[in-house]
């Protein structure tokens, strides 16, 4: 039989940090924990509970520059692509 830790009783890996809540509700990422990430002063996260309690802290990952070409070749033709898909979702919106 498996034994799954209640949140009171939590495993915790051996390469963990401590991190402190201060007064203002700010975290401090450790160094170490940045480096594994490549985390940089000025990156944005996204933060959640899940159920167990657990806070999940992902860093947001700008998708700029990382797809040429997928709506266009030029910035005319990217910027008639957004039009097109905002043409469409004003037109497939049900509440109005």
């Amino acid at each position: 039989m498996l034994y799954h830790p209640t949140m009171y009783e939590t495993v915790i890996p051996p390469d963990t940090e401590l991190i402190t809540l201060r007064p203002k509700n700010q975290l401090t990422l450790p160094e170490a924990l940045a480096r594994k990430v490549e985390a940089a002063p000025g990156d944005r996260f996204r933060a959640w509970v899940q159920e167990d309690g657990t806070i999940v802290l992902r860093r947001c990952v700008s998708l700029a520059g990382k797809y040429p070409g997928l709506w266009g070749e030029t910035t005319e033709q990217v910027v008639a692509h957004i039009r097109e898909l905002r043409d469409e979702w004003e037109r497939d919106r049900p509440w109005y």
